[in-house]
């Protein structure tokens, strides 16, 4: 793979990753430790109002308790199983728990539901209430305080409906309760018993519907018997035995199967003597009873006898030897003939015989296949018959069934009739006058009162930070700009600076403080960043003016210095110099400054100056030209760098802030540029549109500075600087004895 040789693109990879790290950090959510410090920072706040809501909620108790108490009365009713009791059956199947409470419930809302609120309201007893006559006979009214204040709950561990009334006075809460309970219980006996009493009516209609069915079914019965007649009706299910029809069916199915069989073996015989040769017992079996082969063969057995003869006296060649010769070939031809054709005999007379055999076979069969269809026209209509009569049969064992079934049902009702269950509610006694009050509650109305200030506190602290779009921590840098975060200066009250000339100078005359240190911090972390290359040029700038750019921008010439490097401070700031301010100079030192070098009034030796400092060389800015945005884009600024490049190890640039167009041209110009953000003036929003717009022109933005962080108790920074401190106390002592 080639080498890399240009080391921006490096560097701008890295950029890219750090870049994507902190993307993924700032679509992050609300950490429980950003939590804790917004709590900590208004922690005063949240606790005049937690204050505040509790003195609210206790002076609203005892008002509430004086002028406006509330007493509730309470009894049960007892709700017993959904299950239909059986009088015949000791104890009742339990019902599913889901099944009781939904049953339980229906009953609940039954007593709750406006029919019964409207009957209540017409009893004396709850008319002469004082509840009742604040209402000025307003019944609406009325039923929408009992709708607030009346109420009925099931309750899912027990078989019980509690029933509940809340008013001003103990005695009347108690009486609506009991007259409610009174009206429901004596509704639902009525509905109860008026349900028993329909229901028996409709299994009497029943009773006599099916007792006219089994005589009607009886009839049928009787009648089918004596119209098919056809004995042996029943099924053959072991209540009685096989009908002959279908037993002479099952007997001639036998025989067929025999008889087809016996036909198929027949045929075979047929096609076996038709493709066969006779074996040699056969033909010898046929030799022995023909009496003309038998004569060819004693005739040749004599030619052959005179033959033998013949040649011993004659000889082989001899015309009478060949003659007998002739004549035995001759015999054995005529044998041989004998043999085919008697052979020819046996076989299409044992084939004859065969098909006389098959032929009988298939006229019995025919006369079977007959006999067979009469029977199974027999069998069907005995089927018919039978399934008809089994049906009948069936349809009086269910009705006689379903009849001794309602006669049952009759007989329970009957018994349940009267009975106090019937209605499955039941009371368990009367609502007792309350003696305690129910309402205001300080059990409430304190802890309420706490939480609520409380909560009210909590909300607008975090309301006030929601309005605030400061970057006041690191957290907001890494979260709404998405831009590395390279260092943290701490707040100047910590170092008790109140001139901005110390704050341009803190890392010379106090190299052991802890602004020294995060400075140092700072150079370290831009170190570690990057590459050396893209730091050579380092371009620092803001949003806007006073956000501390210039700070950063020297004293980072400092901790480079104090390194060993050599530096070359830029001021290039022609609207607001600081450099002739920050490195004090005569007259002559100044000189004509960038500025006059830029518009060729003077030449590069004039140009730098010592600041007074080891290490560190300062070019001034000058007098603002026409068009400082044209000149820095120049080729005597491209030298000037070059030149810098050659002689110094940094060169700074201490640039305008962004609002102007010179700040993009030196961002272009330098290796790197560090944003300066400050937490008391820079917003997120312009912190997000600079970084937007830098990498939007490709400028190297190698990260961020974030300076007048403040510290808060228990946090970070506090600790960090005890730390320091307690850290090189005992050097700092020595070092200055």
């Amino acid at each position: 793979m080639p080498e890399n040789k240009n080391p921006i693109n490096s560097t701008q990879t890295a950029r890219a990753n750090v870049r994507k790290t902190t993307e993924m950090a700032g679509g992050m959510s609300m950490t429980p430790k950003e939590i804790v410090d917004i709590l900590r920072r208004h922690l005063i706040l949240i606790t005049i109002f937690t204050f505040l809501g509790s003195c609210a909620g206790i002076s609203g108790w005892v008002v509430l308790k004086k002028y406006a108490p509330k007493f509730t009365a309470k009894t049960y009713i007892e709700v017993l199983s959904p299950v239909q009791s059986d009088p015949s059956v000791i104890g009742t199947a339990m019902p599913n728990k889901d099944i009781a409470f939904e049953f339980r419930s229906s009953k609940a809302t039954l007593i709750k539901q406006q029919g019964n609120m409207q009957e209540l309201l017409k009893r004396d007893a709850i008319r002469d209430t004082d509840w009742f006559k604040k209402f000025d006979n307003d019944i609406t009214k009325a039923i929408d305080s009992l709708k607030k204040h009346f109420g009925v709950t099931a309750d899912r561990n027990s078989s019980y409906i509690i029933v509940n009334m809340t008013c001003k006075s103990p005695v009347e809460s108690a009486l609506i309760v009991n007259e409610m309970v009174d009206l429901f219980l004596r509704a639902q006996q009525n509905t109860a018993a008026a349900g028993t009493a329909e229901k028996l009516k409709l299994l009497r209609n029943q009773e006599s519907a099916f007792r006219e069915k089994t005589r009607s079914l009886n009839s049928s019965l009787a009648e089918l018997r004596e119209t098919s007649g056809i004995t042996q009706l029943d099924s053959g299910d072991g209540r009685s035995k096989i009908h002959t029809t279908t037993a002479k069916l099952s007997s001639l199915e036998i025989e067929k199967v025999k008889l087809e069989a016996d036909m198929e073996q027949i045929r075979t015989t047929v096609e076996n003597y038709e493709k066969r040769e006779l074996s040699d017992d056969v033909l010898e079996r046929n030799t022995e009873n023909d009496m003309i082969i038998r004569s060819l063969i004693q005739r040749m057995s004599n030619i052959e006898a005179e033959l033998a003869q013949k040649q011993t006296n004659l000889g082989e060649n001899h015309r009478e030897v060949q003659k007998l010769k002739e004549l035995l070939r001759q015999t054995a031809a005529d044998k041989e003939a004998r043999s085919s054709a008697k052979t020819r005999q046996l076989r299409q007379s044992d084939v004859t015989l065969a098909k006389d055999q098959l032929s009988i076979l298939t006229n019995r069969m025919a006369k079977l296949e007959e006999l067979r269809a009469r029977t199974e026209l027999e069998q069907r209509e005995l089927d018919r018959t039978r399934a008809t009569y089994d049906q009948l049969i069936a349809d009086r064992e269910e009705t006689q069934n379903n009849l001794f079934a309602v006669q049952e049902q009759i007989s329970k009702y009957n018994q349940i009739k009267d009975a106090a269950e019937s209605s499955k509610v039941r009371s368990m006694g009367l609502a007792q006058v309350p003696l305690e009050m129910s309402s205001p509650s300080i059990k409430i109305f304190g802890p309420g009162g706490f939480m609520l200030g409380f909560m009210l506190g909590t909300g607008l602290a975090f309301l006030i930070e929601l309005m605030n779009n400061l970057l006041k921590s690191p957290s907001d840098v890494i979260k709404h700009t998405n831009v590395p975060l390279l260092g943290m200066i701490t707040h100047n009250s910590l170092e008790g600076i109140t001139k901005k000339a110390d704050m341009w100078r803190v890392v010379s005359e106090s190299p052991f403080s802890i602004m020294s240190e995060c400075y140092r911090q700072f150079r370290t972390n831009l170190k570690l960043s990057t590459d050396t290359y893209s730091q050579q040029v380092l371009f620092i700038t803001s949003g806007s003016a006073e956000e501390g750019r210039t700070t950063v921008a020297v004293n980072s010439a400092y901790v480079f210095a104090a390194e060993g490097q050599r530096v070359l401070f830029i001021d290039t700031n022609f609207r607001r110099p600081t450099a002739e301010k920050i490195f004090h100079s005569t007259a002559e030192d100044i000189g004509y400054g960038l500025s006059g070098y830029l518009n060729n009034r003077c030449e590069l030796p004039q140009l730098v100056r010592p600041s007074g400092i080891t290490g560190i060389d300062v070019i001034d800015s000058g007098k603002l030209p026409e068009n400082p945005a044209e000149i820095l884009s120049g080729e005597r600024m491209d030298a000037l760098i070059k030149y810098a490049k050659e002689n110094y190890d940094r060169i700074i640039l201490d640039g305008p802030p962004m609002i102007v167009s010179d700040a993009k041209t030196l961002a272009a110009i330098a290796d790197g540029t560090i944003l300066v953000f400050n937490t008391a003036i820079t917003k997120r929003g312009a912190a997000k549109r600079i970084a937007r717009e830098l990498n939007e022109m490709n400028a190297n933005l190698l990260g961020a500075v974030l300076i007048g962080v403040k510290i808060l108790k228990g946090g970070y920074f506090r600790e960090m600087i005890s730390s320091y401190h307690d850290y090189q106390k005992p050097q700092t002592a020595e070092t200055r004895s």
